[in-house]
């Protein structure tokens, strides 16, 4: 993928010419579907004046660490889980339409974008209403992290391309009050993060 690096401050954010950037791509192949790909998706990149604690340094932890805990558990999953760390994300997505061209005609199944921030667990998106019905008899289960609801929207602009061709869509919800108090800004530092909710997510 290509993507620009963008200085911040003292000079003020200007853009700089591309330069070659990569997407980070690991997975767990599946014991009986190995060909069904689950994607669990996040950015590495950031907003330009700040490290991009929330946006989403967290959520890039969270996929990894998705799949070790899978792997410490010794669970091997039916199908495919692969996590992909989308570069270029906050310019022009540029790792989504790498990832795309590379792996677009592979067989998707779901995709499951975090990029809201890693507020305490609230909700998990899920693509569509009849998705969202689904879902519902597995609460009980997301339930014992904090998870309160499904709901019937799922987003994440690093998978769209996926989601477009048939992947069933879902996003991590967390509660969000205070996302945009330091949405891309300088103050979207470690410290907003705290340790349990990143946990429990």
């Amino acid at each position: 993928a290509m993507s620009a690096f963008i200085e911040g401050p003292p000079g003020g954010a200007r853009t700089l010419p591309d330069a070659p950037s990569a997407n980070v791509v690991g997975e767990l192949r599946g014991r009986e579907q190995p060909d069904e790909i689950v994607l669990l998706g996040a950015h590495l990149d950031s907003w330009d004046v700040g490290p991009g604690a929330s946006d989403d340094g967290a959520g890039c932890v969270a996929v990894m660490e998705a799949l070790r805990l899978l792997r410490e558990a010794g669970l091997i999953p039916r199908r495919t889980i692969r996590a992909v760390l989308f570069t270029g994300e906050e310019y022009g997505l540029a790792g989504a339409k790498a990832y795309h061209q590379q792996h677009g005609r592979e067989h998707h199944v779901a995709a499951f974008e975090t990029d809201y921030g890693m507020g305490a667990p609230d909700a998990i998106g899920v693509g569509g209403d009849e998705g969202a019905q689904v879902m519902v008899p597995l609460l009980p289960a997301f339930a014992q992290f904090g998870i309160r609801r499904f709901r019937p929207r799922a987003f994440g602009a690093d998978v769209a391309p996926i989601v477009r061709e048939g992947a069933m869509a879902f996003s991590l919800l967390p509660d969000g009050r205070h996302y945009f108090d330091v949405h891309h800004t300088d103050a979207d530092t470690l410290d907003k993060i705290r340790p349990e909710d990143l946990r429990r997510n």
